[in-house]
């Protein structure tokens, strides 16, 4: 009887040594009460949950605007992805001590832990997770253009904020898309790379008005640009479908800023027009068509219309001034 206490006892030390072994435990439940289905980040929490990825906390809650720290989002990466040749050990001197290890192992730089995790840093361990090599910026820059990540205000390097925290919401909605988009976690050069942006996006660059845009690679030769002036002498660019040969997807107008400011209520009023950008005393004015731009009756060039006029809005907020 006394052996028999006595391994009941072993058996629940054990599992309580386990249980701080990997850092905080958390209350299990698929619903908390600090996440409603109205949540931006609702559909990934789940899916973190139910892949055992992340928990609740003993309260219930789940804590979504909760910062995260390196430690915590590495391991949150590699239980998404659980690699066959990662360990977790059984007393490890620390709960992220097994992470940290198996992320040396497959070559990738970790940062000092006593800094605070950014997302500039997060974007470089979701690149590595890739197998790519690369620096913050070019890091974030992989992300954007294989929509991975949005950006916080536009799909920029500079709209990504770098510098900011990220909280468990946000590291749920990257991993899932990465682990959506990828199957196994890479291992990296030990040399640093340069990003090829041609590889994965068309760069447009308008050296006369001093702007770029991130155009998808499947836009390859199947649009054209025309300048066209209004009766105020005021440049619009019509980005026009080649197989329809007429229909606008979108249209940039170069405008004065006081003709913009004076008018903006009004060309609103008419047009889903909106200001994606200053240069000098010009207002750029993103803005779509409102009436059809292709031939209902030619089912082909309908559909390639439809197809280009999807990726619009992530074309607008890729909208950036060049100097």
């Amino acid at each position: 009887m006394k052996l028999y206490k006595r391994q009941i006892c072993v058996a629940i030390l054990s599992i309580s040594m386990l249980c701080i072994n990997l850092g905080p435990t958390y209350a299990k439940g698929t619903s908390f009460s600090d996440v409603t289905a109205e949540y931006w980040g609702y559909a990934s929490i789940q899916w973190a949950f139910e892949n055992k990825i992340v928990d609740g906390y003993p309260d219930g809650t789940f804590k979504p605007d909760k910062v995260v720290s390196q430690s915590e989002f590495l391991a949150m990466l590699i239980r998404a992805f659980q690699p066959n040749d990662f360990i977790l050990g059984t007393h490890p001197a620390h709960w992220d001590e097994p992470y940290l290890n198996y992320v040396d192992k497959i070559g990738w730089k970790v940062k000092p832990t006593n800094k605070t995790f950014s997302r500039g840093t997060a974007a470089q361990y979701l690149a590595n997770a890739a197998g790519q090599n690369y620096n913050v910026a070019d890091s974030i820059q992989y992300l954007l253009d294989l929509g991975l990540a949005n950006g916080k205000t536009t799909r920029t390097v500079k709209g990504f904020y770098k510098d900011d925290t990220l909280s468990r919401t946000e590291v749920v909605v990257f991993i899932e898309r990465l682990r959506l988009d990828s199957k196994a976690l890479q291992p990296i050069s030990a040399v640093e790379e340069k990003y090829n942006r041609s590889e994965n996006v068309l760069v447009y660059n308008n050296t006369e008005y001093h702007f770029t845009l991130t155009l998808p690679k499947t836009w390859e030769n199947k649009f054209e640009v025309v300048d066209t002036k209004d009766p105020q002498s005021n440049h619009i660019l019509k980005f026009i479908n080649k197989t329809t040969k007429y229909g606008v997807l979108f249209t940039i107008a170069v405008w004065p800023k006081d003709y913009w400011i004076e008018r903006e209520e009004e060309i609103k009023g008419q047009i889903p027009a909106v200001k994606v950008g200053e240069y000098g005393d010009h207002a750029y004015i993103f803005h779509t068509p409102t009436d059809v731009q292709y031939d209902p009756s030619d089912n082909k060039s309908m559909e390639d219309y439809k197809a280009m006029f999807k990726d619009v809005q992530n074309i607008k907020s890729s909208f950036e001034i060049i100097l």
